[in-house]
């Protein structure tokens, strides 16, 4: 009979309809948060890698790229190079190696002279021999290309007047009496060169070439500058620098494989770390500037340190969250068991009585349950992968697959042991049941559930610094106490009626609230848990809309514009900029405005800003003084998306229209200073003498702010007032404005779109260039993006839990209620009217939940920027609002709630037996 017994629970639990879909689901929830984590992880960290790959800029060196260079002396040939190459591709994670060999006579012979020529036709040109594997592929060819001899440079073929196929001659001088070393060879190609008019162009695709800026040979006569190479391949340069007697220095190039995660770039750091220190070890102890001296150059381990620092910030983020998701994941299970021992109360009894022990019992539930569990462990396993594949951050999941099949298959098998200890602890009540004479007392869980949300609340208030990952329950436990409220409504609203009313077709609301005020704790539980997954929903699509305001705020705020350049002065952009007037020592100084002066014409999209420290007599704090040209600003600066952007906005639009007051006074537009809040008039000390500024605007938070107390004015009344010291003179000597110090090019274009502002103006570079996008980049700000994105994993979680809970309830009450609605059926009501009634409460259900949903994250606004702002220091404050788009999701998720729940609590059986038949 045991065995009988186990086949029976082996496939009972996939026979129950509804019920098995439930279950499966249950174990899905908790299969996918077991498993998300891993996967996640792994998407965050190739990300975060790719992220920080993409950043190397293209005048980066390879000390800063994700490659690796070896230049050893191990050997004249290049023969003698095959164990370093070798020792390359044993490295995994490398792509295949290329040999490089270059000139290295020059530094070899310093102090002595040296010099290189190539000549035809009575013409000749420095330069200096290079030597790849493949020239054809590596060189962007000018015409037609052979196969023996030098690709030349462009400038040096059109100065010799030679093209392919032509002969040259090359000469080597060493001494200044030295006896030339000749040799002839043919022009195999001609090559474009780069911006610089020196080293070889890259082909599209291909950066070798400007990762070697900076390694090449110099030019023997200017050495600030790379020599014009002669390119060839390993035996034609080995051949023409032998018979010129010219050694060669050899270097070994491999780059990192491209799609590489960062699992596999940290080994490859690895190695590559190890293979430094051996040949640190075995190369002979030199100068650190003889020419033969190990040079070892890669980027790839600092690529992956500040890559790493991105991850760890993420997962110090995500990993309270990830556990948050699999404990919900065990709740949504043990919530099954628990209602299920609910529902099948009257077999306990019976398998009580045949002498079932409660371990035995126990036993055939997590057989029963085994099936369910092994789906639910594998739809949880692909819609783990799916989601995050698709929702998740934009790396690549490989090798998380299979630890977090092992993770997602530990997390159900804990909820395969608590279905297992519901049923064993159901059973022993039925074996040993209480005595007669105790008085069973009902748990007050709702007065404790309220008076935990209460605490918890106060505590986040008190606590100082950011919240930490036991606070993200608190959300959860106020939506649970404000469900307590809802599920006390129900029964209120639906108050007393004993008789059945007059008209039946009155009779379908009669009978649904007369169900709402009879559910008992089972209709109140349900109401919490629907309300706290609802409510969860709708906060975390309100916590992520309200974080990337506040991000995009926030980048706005430190960044300014798309990119910031640094320059000299104003007057670099402006070529028709008058010079700083003469001062007559016997005159003294005039303060009109400098005739002709003006703000630089620039292209759209772009601004000048200046700025400066500045004082006033309102407090003796230091602050600061951005001058701007209004009627451009507005169009190049970041805003953001947040209400304390666009007040600033409309402040500078304010003074865009009217920049100084009635009687001439600049206007001024002072931001987060409230020393000057009761004041409408300031006296500011600019530069060597004080001017009155009339206050236009008031606001919290501008772009370009630094973090303290900053005023806004317009250019030319600000600036024409500081007549000889206007910034936006041409200086007569190379000394800065000492009035304003700091000049900023803003272009709504990023780097290239300062870079191409200053490219017409010769000798005109910026001191530096900062970008928005790489403040966006910023582990804080990617970890918060990424723990939010997390986080509404999770609620999507409760909400699917909170729709599992109202199905339950709805199977449970329809099985409970089948004899009832046979019998109001037979007495006039109908099948039709007692089906709406059912659905009428399902409906006024998920109406009070949804709107106690709502109450619920209303209640939590103020709470909102406690629990979501991981940065409180920065302007603007984050302000937690709701998002439209939330409600809508929120309320479908309602919907549906109530549409399965219909569908789950239809009476499909058509014999009155089966109406009291037990499920």
């Amino acid at each position: 009979m045991r065995d009988r017994l186990a086949v029976a629970a082996v496939f009972g639990g996939v026979r129950q309809r509804a019920w098995s879909v439930l279950i499966v689901t249950a174990f899905l929830v908790l299969g996918a948060a077991g498993a998300a984590g891993p996967m996640f992880a792994e998407a965050s960290d190739n990300a975060a890698f790719q992220v920080r790959q993409d950043e190397i800029p293209a005048s980066a060196r390879q000390n800063d790229a994700a490659v690796v260079r070896v230049s050893a002396d191990v050997g004249p040939r290049s023969a003698d190079q095959q164990p370093v190459m070798a020792d390359l591709r044993a490295v995994p994670g490398l792509g295949e190696p290329d040999l490089t060999g270059q000139s290295i006579g020059a530094e070899l012979a310093s102090p002595q002279y040296w010099g290189f020529t190539v000549s035809a036709g009575g013409k000749q040109e420095r330069g200096r021999f290079f030597t790849v594997q493949d020239p054809a592929a590596e060189l962007v060819a000018q015409g037609p290309a052979g196969r023996d001899g030098l690709w030349l440079p462009e400038p040096v073929a059109a100065e010799l007047g030679v093209r392919t196929g032509d002969k040259i001659s090359l000469s080597l001088r060493q001494g200044a009496r030295g006896t030339p070393r000749n040799a002839t060879t043919t022009v195999s190609g001609v090559y474009a060169v780069d911006a610089g008019g020196r080293l070889p162009a890259d082909v599209p695709g291909s950066r070798k070439w400007s990762l070697r800026r900076g390694d090449t040979p110099p030019d023997t006569e200017y050495e600030t500058l790379p020599a014009y190479l002669l390119v060839g391949d390993l035996p034609t340069v080995e051949r023409l620098a032998q018979s010129v007697d010219d050694p060669l220095f050899w270097s070994v190039e491999a780059a990192l494989t491209p799609g590489t995660t960062l699992a596999d770039a940290r080994r490859t750091a690895a190695e590559v770390e190890l293979l430094r220190r051996r040949y640190a070890q075995a190369q002979p102890m030199v100068d650190g500037e003889d020419p033969l001296a190990l040079r070892f150059a890669t980027g790839i381990s600092r690529i992956v340190a500040t890559a790493q620092t991105t991850t760890e910030a993420v997962r110090l983020r995500t990993r309270p969250v990830e556990w948050a998701a699999i404990t919900i994941g065990l709740a949504s299970v043990l919530a099954v068991a628990l209602l299920s021992a609910r529902r099948r109360e009257r077999e306990l009894r019976h398998a009580a009585a045949v002498g079932l022990s409660p371990i035995r019992v126990g036993g055939l539930w997590l057989l029963e349950h085994l099936l369910p569990a092994v789906a639910g462990a594998a739809l949880g396993w692909l819609v783990a992968w799916q989601l995050v594949v698709r929702l998740g951050p934009p790396g690549t999941v490989t090798e998380s697959l299979a630890p977090a099949a092992r993770s997602g298959g530990a997390a159900v098998l804990a909820g395969l042991a608590a279905v297992a200890a519901v049923a064993m602890l159901a059973a022993y009540r039925r074996v040993r049941p209480a005595p007669p004479a105790t008085a069973r007392r009902a748990l007050p869980w709702g007065s404790m559930v309220v008076i935990t949300a209460l605490v918890a609340a106060g505590g986040l208030i008190s606590a100082g610094g950011p919240a930490g990952g036991v606070d993200l329950l608190v959300p959860l436990l106020v939506l649970a106490a404000v469900g307590v409220f809802a599920g006390w409504l129900p029964s209120r609203l639906a108050g007393r009626q004993a008789r059945l009313p007059g008209s039946p077709a009155r009779a379908v609301l009669w009978l649904a609230r007369r169900r709402l005020s009879s559910g008992g704790a089972e209709r109140r539980l349900t109401v919490v848990v629907v309300t706290a997954g609802l409510g969860m929903l709708l906060f975390a699509l309100s916590a992520v809309h309200s974080t990337e305001i506040s991000a995009d705020d926030r980048v706005a705020v430190a960044a300014g514009a798309e990119g910031v350049g640094v320059l000299e002065g104003s007057w670099q952009l402006d070529e028709a900029a008058p010079l700083v007037p003469k001062q007559d020592p016997l005159n003294p100084p005039s303060f009109d405005p400098v005739a002709g002066v003006r703000v630089p014409p620039l292209p759209p999209g772009n601004t000048v800003v200046w700025r400066t420290d500045v004082r006033t007599l309102l407090d003796d704090d230091q602050k600061d003084l951005l001058v701007i040209d209004p009627a451009r600003f507005a169009e190049v600066a970041l805003w953001g998306r947040g209400a304390d952007l666009a007040e600033a906005r409309a402040a500078v639009a304010a003074l865009a229209a009217e920049p100084v007051d009635a009687i001439g006074r600049p206007r001024v537009i002072t931001v987060a200073d409230p020393a000057s809040d009761d004041v409408d008039t300031i006296r500011m000390e600019v530069g060597f003498g004080d001017q009155y500024f009339e206050v236009a605007a008031r606001v919290r938070a501008f772009p370009g702010q630094r973090g303290r107390p900053m005023y806004v004015a317009a250019a030319d009344p600000t600036l024409g007032k500081l007549a000889f010291d206007d910034p936006r003179l041409r200086p007569r000597n190379q000394l800065s404005n000492s009035v304003f110090p700091q000049v900023f090019l803003w272009s709504s274009g990023g780097a290239d779109g300062v870079q191409a502002v200053v490219a017409p103006h010769k000798d005109v570079q910026p001191e530096r260039i900062d970008t928005a996008a790489a403040l966006r980049q910023g582990s804080d700000y990617v970890a918060t993006s990424r723990a939010r994105g997390y986080q509404l994993a999770i609620a999507g979680y409760l909400a699917l839990l909170a729709i599992l809970t109202l199905c339950i309830y709805a199977q449970r009450t329809a099985a409970l209620r089948r004899p009832a609605d046979l019998m109001l059926a037979r007495v006039g009501l109908g099948r039709r009217r007692v089906g709406r009634a059912r659905a009428v409460e399902f409906v006024l259900l998920a109406s009070i939940s949804f709107a106690a949903s709502v109450a619920g994250v209303l209640a939590l606004a103020p709470l909102g920027a406690r629990l979501l702002d991981d940065q409180p220091g920065l302007l603007p404050r984050l302000l937690f609002t709701l998002s439209p788009t939330a409600l809508v999701v929120t309320a479908c998720a309602a919907v549906l709630a109530t549409l399965l729940a219909v569908l789950v609590a239809r009476d499909r059986s058509s014999s009155e037996e089966a109406a009291y038949r037990d499920e």
